[in-house]
């Protein structure tokens, strides 16, 4: 039994099982429980809600950059470690050959120093399966997958300017539609007010005849231009409903284009996290047997379409939009 600090393998197995089973609830790895999110659970096809689609590419990216980046840390820990354990087998052995040890002790210390020395060896057939077959293809896929132009990535900006176009008339029919509830509104309040003023002057006794007339012309007038307004701001409304679906299909058919792209993003790290299990693990050795079995069951948990629902619900077209609907004024 090694021990390690205090603490044996065993102890230690037990832990990383328990962190590896930690991080396999779902609900514990959306970054918005602790991150600030402008998008979170807003309906998709409300005006630039789209931009939700847009950061995820762009963070697609930058996931991919922490990936390599946080591999090419722990070669360097490797190889680190490499050096340091031939620089410990020359030093002993060297001390060992030269001490009053003898016989078979002798020759069985000296075989325990190679073996430290045979365990770097394979440390460092590792990095070069890390490097070659994990880091190195994650360069090119992110090479091939995002490229970038001086001022920004070219994928992102493809999708942002088909979303902008299927969405340049819907804002232009919601400016409408919000200048026409506006004006209607107004106007509502306006007739209201000279509603009550015609009422109040009716039961005036001195007010003459003149003064009557005049308030139920204005009262009369209003009446004519707040149902004008009113039909105007119906018609649009009607207007919204019936290009509805083509809006929406146009707004889910790009969508559904950047979820590919996503997919084929999250089946990348898939496939390059069973490679990296395979690259450290190929030789295993006992202690390791069951954090490389938690690892395996954290692989088969992997699973890409819960991840592409869960944003879809929160951020696509399964959202609840916020339509524009007839709003009467309420005094």
């Amino acid at each position: 039994m090694s021990k390690k600090h205090g603490w044996t393998n065993s102890a230690i197995c037990s832990i990383t099982c328990i962190l590896v089973q930690h991080l396999l609830s779902h609900d514990k790895t959306h970054p918005e429980r602790i991150l600030s999110n402008p998008w979170y659970e807003r309906g998709f096809f409300e005006p630039n809600q789209y931009q939700a689609a847009i950061d995820r590419c762009k963070n697609g990216y930058d996931s991919c950059d922490i990936f390599i980046k946080s591999l090419e840390h722990r070669v360097k820990i490797e190889e680190d470690y490499i050096a340091e354990m031939h620089k410990w087998s020359t030093k002993w052995q060297k001390e060992i050959a030269q001490s009053h040890e003898f016989g078979m002790n002798k020759r069985t210390w000296m075989a325990s120093i190679r073996a430290g020395e045979q365990m770097a060896s394979s440390h460092s057939d590792m990095v070069t399966r890390i490097q070659q077959d994990v880091i190195d293809k994650m360069i090119t896929y992110k090479k091939e997958n995002y490229e970038k132009s001086h001022t920004h990535m070219k994928k992102s900006k493809e999708f942002e300017r088909d979303f902008e176009q299927a969405q340049k008339s819907w804002l232009k029919l919601l400016d409408k539609i919000n200048d026409a509830k506006k004006t209607y509104q107004d106007m509502h309040r306006r007739l209201k007010r000279a509603q009550c003023a015609e009422e109040i002057i009716a039961s005036d006794t001195d007010a003459t005849e003149e003064q009557k007339n005049k308030a139920k012309m204005v009262a009369s007038s209003y009446t004519k231009e707040s149902e004008g307004l009113k039909k105007k701001y119906q018609l649009l409304i009607e207007e919204m409903n019936n290009t509805r679906p083509n809006y929406e299909n146009s707004m889910k058919e790009i969508l559904d284009r950047t979820h590919d792209f996503e997919r084929k993003r999250l089946n990348q790290f898939k496939l390059l996290f069973t490679t990296l299990h395979d690259a450290i693990y190929v030789q295993m050795v006992a202690n390791l047997t069951e954090i490389s079995a938690e690892f395996k069951r954290a692989l088969e948990y992997h699973n890409i379409d819960v991840d592409i629902q869960w944003w879809n619900a929160h951020y696509g077209s399964d959202t609840n939009t916020s339509w524009p609907s007839f709003e009467e004024l309420n005094d």
